[in-house]
């Protein structure tokens, strides 16, 4: 349901009257004595965006308003999302949980569903979400079903591709049809509730998603999309639109007391021509687990979910967390205990040691990092703490993201913090396809500085079943 918080954050912002949208803001649900992480106005923020579990608005009757199949209404999120805005830079990101996520739950002592949180306060999803992920919320917005619905509607619905016939007797969805359909407020909301979906293949027979709310990520991050290039191409420069966008915020909308008109009105000019497509979306990791009590929950992969964190921290995307890492150390110079001292200082830091032993062959006079077809971005941050920087080497018998530390004559220490980008260890790590090429063997010539930036790609994992994008060539909505 946070899907329509990013299209009213839009919406809403860009609102050209100041005055009408200071006026219309005053009359926004506000939720007080929250602790925010305040950021300077103009500058990047972490909105957290919640869709509520309340049913409160919709007609008894829909399968939806609970009840039916076991599924009820709680005091809880149904779905939990960060988008990053940089007005600046004209990026946004964002970020889901998986509503089963079972973690600390902050002030509580216990472990508990990340969905739960809500329910013991706004203060406490905040604090679970800041205190697990070190992340900094900077502004608080939250939806209901009802409100959901209402900004589907304001637009005009959002056009989604099928591929085949889909529904879900929990939330009632019902696409009878495949190609493109155009989802009211009542549909999509069904969709993007949808954790029970199923596909009809062209036999007729029904195949069900059983991914449950891994899968609906999946699908709720391609509505967001949809949802946003509708929004933004037809509803933000039409006045009539525009007003029934504000409307829709204003009635079914609950904001934190210190976001102001003015912040949402700079995002609403940063945003105007947005491409949808430039959205990038990452997802928690997770791995399931069932509690002693027999509950089945999702345990969060820290280690793989650093990378994505750490652009919600304020870092460039592709900056690589040396928790991500598995690192190999090799004693390659014969000095006694040196391969375990590395290991040890690496380990400090956060890298994670998968093995500690010896080189074969003989000594060698460069310290170098040996990576796989996919590594040469890893081997260069873990050689960024290398006093004297290090060689770095292509090894095709290598995995392709394993990365091998082999430690030579030349070493000294490990920095704690990663050599700055220019400086004179950052020059001197070199990138090399031959041990024998070392640069450190070439008097005279100054070494090639390594480029460890990693394009910003979409980065949720597909997880179960898919659908809602068109095909190459194929225009929907």
């Amino acid at each position: 349901m946070a899907v329509g918080c990013v299209v009213v954050a839009l919406s809403l912002g860009s609102a050209t009257a100041v005055g009408y949208l200071g006026l219309r803001f005053g009359q926004i649900d506000r939720v007080h004595n929250l602790r925010l992480q305040q950021q300077a106005a103009g500058q990047p923020a972490n909105y957290l965006l919640v869709g509520t579990d309340s049913r409160a608005g919709i007609d008894v009757s829909d399968p939806d308003a609970g009840g039916f199949l076991g599924d009820v209404a709680c005091n809880c999120t149904d779905t939990i999302m960060v988008m990053r805005v940089d007005p600046q830079a004209h990026s946004a990101y964002l970020l889901s949980f998986p509503r089963d996520l079972y973690l600390p739950i902050s002030g509580t002592g216990h472990m508990a569903r990340i969905n739960t949180a809500h329910s013991h306060g706004v203060q406490t999803l905040i604090d679970t979400i800041q205190d697990n992920f070190q992340i900094p919320i900077n502004h608080y917005v939250e939806i209901d079903f009802v409100g959901f619905q209402k900004l589907v509607d304001a637009v005009g619905g959002v056009p989604m591709w099928f591929d085949a016939p889909v529904r879900d007797l929990h939330t009632g969805l019902d696409v009878a049809g495949a190609e493109c359909q155009v989802l009211n407020g009542e549909q999509a909301r069904k969709f993007v509730r949808s954790r029970y979906l199923q596909h009809r293949d062209a036999n007729g027979t029904w195949h069900s998603d059983p991914t449950a709310d891994l899968g609906r990520i999946t699908r709720q991050q391609v509505f967001v999309r949809r949802a946003v290039a509708k929004a933004v191409g037809a509803g933000l420069t039409n006045p009539v639109t525009l007003n029934k966008l504000v409307s829709a915020g204003v009635a079914n909308v609950s904001l934190d007391p210190i976001l102001h008109a003015g912040d949402l009105l700079s995002i609403g000019r940063a945003f105007a021509k947005f491409n949808a497509e430039d959205l990038i979306t990452y997802s928690i990791p997770s791995t399931p687990l069932t509690t002693s009590a027999g509950a089945d929950v999702q345990i969060p992969e820290m280690r793989q979910a650093q990378s994505a964190l750490n652009v919600f921290r304020g870092l460039k995307p592709g900056t690589i967390s040396p928790e991500s890492l598995d690192v190999t150390v090799l004693n390659g110079s014969g000095v006694q205990g040196q391969a375990a001292d590395a290991a040890g200082a690496l380990s400090s830091i956060g890298f994670h040691i998968a093995a500690v032993g010896s080189s074969p062959g003989p000594p060698i006079a460069r310290t170098t990092v040996r990576y796989g077809t996919l590594g040469e971005g890893a081997a260069a941050r873990v050689a960024a703490y290398i006093t004297g920087g290090a060689a770095l080497v292509k090894v095709p018998n290598l995995q392709p993201t394993e990365v091998e530390v082999v430690t030579g004559a030349d070493f000294t220490t490990i920095h704690s913090q990663p050599a700055p980008k220019g400086s004179l260890d950052d020059r001197r790590t070199t990138t090399t396809t031959v041990a024998s090429q070392s640069p450190s063997t070439v008097a005279g010539q100054p070494p090639a500085t390594t480029t460890t930036t990693v394009p910003p790609t979409t980065t949720t994992t597909v997880v179960g079943y898919s659908t809602g994008e068109p095909p190459p060539g194929v225009t929907c909505g």
